[in-house]
Order: structure tokens, then C-alpha cells, then sequence
């Protein structure tokens, strides 16, 4: 499967907005969006901050690797997962339309992360 097909299956889960699949260097790679959903070019850029903030974070208090950051708004959650290929890092965000589909969403993205780091690699 292509990264804009894994995209959109994860995009089809229900109470999925936006998946965007972010470079180290806060640029979009590909991304899948319903209507009303926020900028993504502008949301990239500040995920990919808010994960350099993360692993910061993580180094300092020595816990290892980021493996999810959840940032909760009154209007969803975003979830941003570092995806490691070819020693590359990038950033999957997910905005979430609330916070009830946060476990299958989940459970889908562990489904699709070794199929999306196959296709970056």
C-alpha cells in the first residue's frame, strides 16, 4: 500500500478529522483531511515542534523514547506518533474529533505503523 492509501485508512476510522504524515522538518508529506478540518501545513509545523519538545523533555527526565504525544482540546484530541524509517524520524498527526474513538483509533495505528514504516523505507 502506498503512504496516501495508509493514510486514508486511518482517515476512515470514525471521529477521525485530518492524518497528516509530517517530515523532520515540519513540511507535510502527504496528508488526508475532512471537510472543516484544521491547516494542515500550519499543524505540521507545530507538531513537529511540540515532538522535538517531547523528546527534550523525555531526554532530560531520561524516560527513553517518545512513543505518543496527545495534546487534549475542548474539540478533540491530536495525536502526534514518531515513526522511525531509514534513520529518518517523522511525525503522524491525527486530530480527533473527540476523545470516545481514542481506542480503536489507536488499535489502528498499531495496525498501520510497520505497514507505513515498509513504505517510507
Amino acid at each position: 500500500m502506498s503512504i496516501q492509501e495508509l493514510l486514508e485508512q486511518l482517515a476512515g476510522d470514525e471521529g477521525v478529522k485530518a492524518v497528516a504524515l509530517v517530515g523532520e522538518d515540519g513540511f507535510v508529506i502527504e496528508s488526508v483531511s475532512k471537510e472543516g478540518a484544521a491547516d494542515l501545513d500550519f499543524v505540521g509545523g507545530a507538531a513537529t515542534s511540540a515532538m522535538a519538545s517531547s523528546r527534550a523533555l523525555a531526554d532530560h527526565l531520561k524516560k527513553g523514547e517518545v512513543e505518543e504525544v496527545m495534546v487534549e482540546f475542548d474539540e478533540g484530541p491530536m495525536l502526534l506518533e514518531p515513526i522511525q524509517a531509514s534513520g529518518t524520524t517523522y511525525s503522524l498527526v491525527l486530530l480527533l474529533a473527540g476523545a470516545q474513538n481514542l481506542g480503536r483509533v489507536r488499535f489502528q495505528l498499531k495496525k498501520v505503523r510497520a505497514r507505513l514504516q515498509e513504505a517510507l523505507a
